[in-house]
């Protein structure tokens, strides 16, 4: 077993820790032209908890990430840029198999072409017997992209994981993270999420993946709503892109907060954007209102620029000089 490095000693230790995929994204460079039609790509690092983490440390929560890359040169400039935002690499693990490639494309704001290569990914193959290592002593909540738990090792490290952060009190954050490339169907996405996602804390997702997850056509919006209303989640955070976020308390609507963006350029970062900083907020002691405001305004800030993880906020960015709800304005109550 090979950890990360890159982390110096001192650094502070991370208090969030983010688990699954972390892959190479290849940009079109050209706004609005098909993939076919590309003729130069960015590369920067990507993969939603991957990003989830970036999001947190750059609002100044110490963030880790647990994972794996291939023994190539792809997944050595992956920790080197995941170590530059500053997120530690620590746990991320060099592991038999490739590491993950996207092919991106922005065709329009809310329009895109999206290709994953995942055969046989190096991160699936993280296995149960890394958890001891895992920072537990400073850990106040773990980020969980379900798309880990659909092969390889990894699903069953994230079931070794959640429950020792169950044991330890620390909040699990699933995050319900669709790539239906990754899955037979469906249905065994449904099955493999409600094993685990009713022991989380905090349950977030599109409407899109509450429907597959509760076995629903993806347009089914009425039906999510009404399945919420008497699944025993006691939190759940809906994210519904150009609407904005609401929170669900025991299936009932507590807080909807609507989006902030003025004028969208690529929207793949948003969602992941939202989580990061919702979580940043909790962990710094935000009530929900003003940790859902916080999450538009920085999810509004990623979509208004071009590709994905370049494009998430500094603090300064947001026009805040610390992590602190009295520079949110008026509070939502």
């Amino acid at each position: 077993m090979s950890p990360g490095s890159g982390a110096p000693l001192d650094r502070e230790p991370p208090r969030l820790l983010t688990v699954g995929r972390m892959n190479l994204d290849l940009y079109a460079k050209e706004l609005g032209v098909r993939m076919a039609d590309a003729t130069s790509f960015r590369a920067s690092i990507g993969g939603s908890p991957t990003n989830i983490a970036i999001v947190a440390q750059r609002l100044g929560l110490p963030s880790a990430v647990l994972s794996a890359v291939g023994a190539d040169f792809t997944g050595q400039l992956l920790r080197n840029q995941l170590a530059a935002t500053g997120v530690r690499t620590d746990w991320v693990f060099t592991r038999a198999g490739a590491t993950s490639l996207a092919l991106l494309a922005t065709v329009a704001a809310d329009q895109g072409e999206r290709q994953f290569y995942r055969h046989d990914p190096a991160d699936s193959h993280v296995e149960p017997s890394v958890v001891p290592q895992l920072p537990w002593g400073s850990l106040e909540a773990i980020a969980v992209s379900a798309d880990a738990i659909a092969r390889g090792e990894m699903a069953e490290t994230v079931r070794a994981v959640c429950a020792e952060a169950d044991r330890l009190a620390i909040g699990v954050w699933w995050d319900l993270d669709l790539r239906p490339s990754t899955w037979p169907d469906l249905s065994e996405y449904a099955r493999a999420n409600r094993a685990l996602v009713y022991g989380a804390s905090v349950l977030i997702g599109t409407e899109a993946e509450f429907a597959a997850l509760f076995g629903l056509a993806a347009d089914d919006i009425t039906g999510v709503e009404k399945t919420l209303g008497t699944a025993p989640f006691p939190l759940v955070v809906l994210k519904r892109g150009a609407q904005g976020a609401s929170l669900l308390v025991d299936g009932k609507e507590e807080i909807s907060v609507p989006a902030h963006a003025v004028s969208p350029v690529c929207t793949v970062g948003g969602g992941d954007a939202t989580a990061g900083s919702l979580i940043a907020a909790r962990l710094a002691g935000f009530g929900w209102g003003d940790s859902l405001r916080l999450a538009m305004r920085v999810a509004g800030w990623t979509v208004e620029q071009p590709f994905c993880s370049t494009g998430f906020p500094a603090l300064s960015d947001i026009g805040m000089s610390a992590l602190d709800p009295g520079q949110l304005g008026e509070v939502v109550s």
